[in-house]
């Protein structure tokens, strides 16, 4: 029952694509909503959350597939408003991260490291600062892969 009501959502969402302009159909992230609809129908079992948004988020795209082809700049900052909330519940109830969170911020931190060690040690900011973004972004991707092959990544 579940899948059907996933691949319902994620047909609806092809169609909002396809009927949609370059422009806003770039603007509605099929993929990120295709992501979040699976992640909430797993998590439906177990979470009221979880279900009540995946039913008000069935109920968002079919009155966006009730506009045809027209979507106003309202209708797509509310579909952006509605995924936000629905990523942020995910994030913070379920431990979900989204995609290249601990690059990000290992790269900070790494950039911050280098240039106090380029400072310190090496006496010149230009050789800590590429050095301490390069151990940021290899500690960051591997962590970022980590999660997405532990199922972490939203």
């Amino acid at each position: 029952m579940e899948s059907e009501r996933v691949n319902k959502l994620i047909t609806l969402l092809e169609e909002l694509r396809n009927n949609a302009d370059q422009q806003v159909a770039s603007k509605l992230e099929k993929d990120k909503c295709k992501r979040i609809v699976q992640r909430l129908s797993s998590f439906s079992v177990d979470c009221k959350d979880c279900y009540q948004y995946l039913v008000k988020f069935e109920e968002h795209l079919l009155q966006l597939k009730d506009k045809k082809d027209y979507f106003a700049e309202k209708d797509v900052k509310h579909h952006k408003q509605k995924i936000a909330s629905i990523s942020s519940h995910l994030q913070k109830q379920h431990k979900l991260v989204s995609s290249g969170f601990y690059l990000s911020i290992y790269m900070s931190i790494g950039t911050s490291l280098g240039v106090v060690f380029g400072l310190l040690i090496f006496d010149n900011v230009g050789l800590g600062l590429p050095l301490g973004i390069a151990i940021g972004v290899a500690i960051g991707s591997g962590l970022d892969a980590d999660a997405k092959k532990k199922g972490m990544v939203l």
